[in-house]
């Protein structure tokens, strides 16, 4: 299904529209996350679904997702087409995403598009987030993204599409929702042409939708995607130095014929995604061996 908004969507977030206070409350708030899925939005807190915002004939209707909430601190959620009321009722709705304890790793994914997108260093890295937690009829991807370095901002040929899968400790880097069935999950989706380019399209149009309404700090619109092969981008976080599991996942790889296959690392402890902190498996193999597993 295609994420970018209509255009009545898309106008009614933008300056002077009936959302308009809903994506100023975001772009205000460092710790919130708006993306686009089509004929609605979610707005993210700590990598929770503070607000789901559909269209409807008539006007927009808002909703919570109650699974936050304990027996002890539910609130009263207002009328579903009551904008002005759900901005209003944001900070207790936070707290409840607070006293859920958010998943580590959902947190980890949206920390990354911030810093990234519109981040103090945004239009320093190399990467731009489009979208997270795209779902495929192969897979999940946990974020799509471009790699547009800041040196080539000019060059539409340096425009490569970027999928990544995030992993948060090391519990899931093998098995049903690892590293290798993500990898089989994306040469099964990027073995379709024309599926590729029909989502590269979408990309590029969520991209400048982004721009539009201040949720991507870039300068200059996305044309397109290059016909440079993807890139699969491990994004491994906090992974136990002392733990031979991921030594032994990236030994046994699958092949990865559509796809360059890299892992990402970090730029002093930050969360800014440039050149020089990508690295193929091999390379990262060679340069962070004691990271990727010390028997010591």
């Amino acid at each position: 299904m295609a994420r970018r908004l209509n255009p009545q969507f898309l106008n009614d977030l933008t300056d002077g529209g009936a959302l308009s206070p809903l994506r100023e409350m975001v772009t205000l708030d460092p710790t919130l996350c708006l993306e686009l899925r089509g004929h609605y939005i979610n707005v993210y807190y700590r990598g929770g679904n503070l607000m789901k915002v559909e269209q409807r004939r008539d006007g927009y209707a808002f909703s919570f997702d109650d699974q936050y909430f304990a027996d002890n601190n539910s609130v009263e959620l207002p009328p579903r087409d009551d904008a002005p009321a759900w901005l209003k009722v944001a900070p207790k709705l936070k707290r409840a995403i607070d006293e859920h304890r958010p998943k580590e790793e959902r947190e980890f994914q949206q920390t990354l598009l911030r810093v990234n997108n519109f981040g103090r260093i945004a239009r320093a890295t190399d990467y731009y987030v489009c979208d997270i937690e795209y779902q495929s009829k192969q897979g999940r991807f946990d974020l799509v993204a471009v790699h547009w370095p800041t040196s080539k901002r000019g060059d539409a040929e340096s425009r490569r599409l970027v999928l990544m899968e995030m992993k948060y400790g090391d519990s899931d880097l093998d098995g049903e929702t690892g590293i290798r069935s993500h990898i089989a999950d994306v040469n099964e989706f990027l073995s379709q042409p024309e599926d590729v380019q029909a989502f590269k399209q979408d990309m590029v149009a969520v991209f400048n939708q982004k721009l539009r309404l201040g949720l991507i700090d870039c300068g200059k619109s996305l044309t397109s995607f290059s016909d440079c092969k993807p890139m699969l981008l491990l994004v491994l976080a906090n992974h136990q130095p002392r733990s031979s599991k991921l030594r032994d996942v990236l030994a046994d790889l699958p092949e990865s014929p559509h796809a360059k296959l890299c892992i990402a690392t970090a730029s002093f402890m930050g969360h800014g995604l440039y050149d020089q902190g990508v690295h193929t498996i091999s390379q990262a193999r060679e340069r962070f061996g004691d990271y990727i597993y010390s028997s010591s």
